[in-house]
């Protein structure tokens, strides 16, 4: 860790047990991510019996402390995923006669300092909340600032810690991932005004997904009443307007929605009302739409009743038109797609929807100045005009270094900053199939490329053109493609263009 410093050093984030990242393995969990995403528990019967197997080893070594015991405690700690069974555990442990108390903090001590596997940390760390020694709370603070053991932490805090709220606030504030989402769930009932304050303005942030923390910051931290009061903070409006807009884009998705908040509907006038005479930044601009656009919907949450949308649909509006409605604002969008600092141009493109300007040409002069990144390419492909569209292909053709993405193929995955170019690239194939016969270039660079995604869309482009729009290299460079094509996937797709079949089954998902 770095003093003073949220987060982990440089490099910190990579555990000792990670499996290296290869061809074979192109993809690892973030940390914290499996056992939040995979969630609670397994079966009770399968729990059961792992919990009775560790605390078999953990008495044997508590017993007697030898080499042997040791490695069988260490290796049933390794052999099973801790989330699966540390719940079964615990309180098998506190109520164990004969388990010594300080020798079983002792081996959680030693685990969780010396484990080079995390598993056994993880098991470790909850063992340290039924048997605290006392001075665990630094260890516990700096393991809970990786991801992947937060959860844990939270776990151990709650049991020992005099006042956990303050404690899991100053974890949270050091943690961005999964352990955040852990934290604030924990935190969701806190009737601490400066976490509450926390959860409104920083504590629904995280690189997860905000719809996992929104409802519980917007409820833990009483949204509704801190809008209730006069003159509220800017950082608190900010938060308001992030949490509602979040609540409405996260319905149906894997997280509560604007359908669960019942006071979303007051919340919601009351955040707009507080706008009316204020100067604003333009980053507020697309909560203010998407509140707006929510209210205009035909059907579902703007329409129920029980969550008292309807008696304010028409307040909500006028409120929202009154400020997406500011004479000012066109000036400083366009000022904005102007600015050559990229923070200060996405937050005016994004404010560019909200106030009904296209940022398309905006997006456009970048690239074609040399100062646009390959997300910007999604951004102009996209676009339902064939004319803007055959202009991207021609930008494209100009810009994008095909010779270097036409290095052959390969089985990347094409992630990271090394593979910018074949990102842009994917972004105008995707969308080529509207254009038969326009940016073979493109193609055959796509065809060529060590990315799999790449190589990908530009067949399903070629189908989508049909064959007739096809130049006349394109068979012979297919025929060779397949030859050398090292993916199954591909290669069944390769083969199929071939012989003049769809690409997919009709029952393929």
């Amino acid at each position: 860790v770095r003093p003073g410093r949220p987060g982990l050093a440089e490099g910190g984030s990579t555990l000792p047990d990670e499996e290296p990242v290869s061809t074979e393995h192109p993809f690892r969990w973030a940390p914290g991510a499996l056992d939040g995403v995979l969630g609670h528990h397994s079966e009770q019967e399968t729990a059961e019996a792992q919990a009775r197997e560790v605390v078999d080893a953990l008495r044997a070594l508590t017993r007697r402390a030898t080499d042997p015991h040791a490695a069988e405690l260490y290796r049933v700690l390794a052999e099973h995923q801790s989330l699966g069974y540390v719940d079964a555990l615990l309180p098998l442990v506190a109520e164990d006669g004969d388990l010594d108390a300080e020798r079983v903090h002792a081996v959680a001590r030693w685990l969780a300092l010396g484990a080079a596997d995390r598993e056994p940390v993880k098991t470790a760390l909850a063992l340290l909340g039924i048997v605290s020694g006392g001075g665990d709370r630094e260890l516990l603070l700096t393991l809970g600032r990786h991801d992947e053991f937060t959860l844990f932490v939270v776990v151990a805090l709650l049991n020992t810690d005099p006042a956990p709220e303050r404690t899991l606030l100053e974890l949270g504030q050091n943690v961005s991932g999964w352990g955040r989402v852990h934290v604030v769930e924990r935190l969701a009932d806190t009737r601490d005004d400066q976490v509450r304050a926390w959860l409104l303005r920083e504590g629904y942030r995280n690189e997860v997904m905000w719809e996992y923390t929104a409802l519980a910051c917007a409820q833990g931290g009483d949204l509704a009443g801190a809008l209730r009061l006069p003159d509220p903070d800017d950082a608190l409006l900010r938060g308001a307007g992030d949490l509602l807009s979040t609540l409405v884009a996260g319905r149906g998705g894997p997280a509560a929605g604007i359908g669960d908040y019942p006071e979303g509907a007051e919340v919601a006038e009351l955040y707009l009302r507080h706008l009316q005479e204020r100067d604003l930044p333009l980053e507020w601009l697309p909560a203010v739409r998407a509140l707006r656009d929510f209210v205009d919907e035909t059907e579902g949450e703007a329409h129920d009743p029980a969550l008292g949308w309807p008696e304010r649909r028409g307040r909500v509006a006028a409120l929202a038109d009154a400020v997406l409605r500011r004479p000012e604002w066109e000036a400083r969008v366009r000022a904005g797609l102007d600015d050559p600092d990229r923070d200060a141009f996405a937050a005016a493109a994004e404010a560019a929807g909200a106030i009904g300007l296209d940022p398309w040409d905006a997006y456009y002069a970048r690239l074609a100045g040399g100062r646009g990144e390959s997300g910007d390419w999604w951004h102009l492909a996209r676009t339902p005009d064939a004319g803007r569209l055959e202009r991207v292909v021609r930008l494209a053709e100009a810009r994008l270094p095909l010779e270097r993405i036409a290095a052959g193929p390969a089985e990347e995955m094409g992630l990271g900053p090394e593979f910018a170019a074949h990102s842009a690239l994917d972004f105008v194939l995707q969308e080529l199939g509207r254009l038969p016969g326009r940016g073979w270039a493109l193609v055959r660079a796509g065809l060529r490329s060590p990315v799999v995604r790449n190589r990908n869309l530009a067949v399903n482009a070629l189908a989508e053109w049909g064959r007739e729009a096809w130049p006349p290299e394109a068979e012979p460079l297919l025929r060779t493609a397949l030859a050398e094509e090292p993916n199954e996937g591909a290669r069944d797709w390769l083969r199929r263009l071939l012989e003049g079949r769809p690409l997919r089954d009709d029952d393929d998902e």
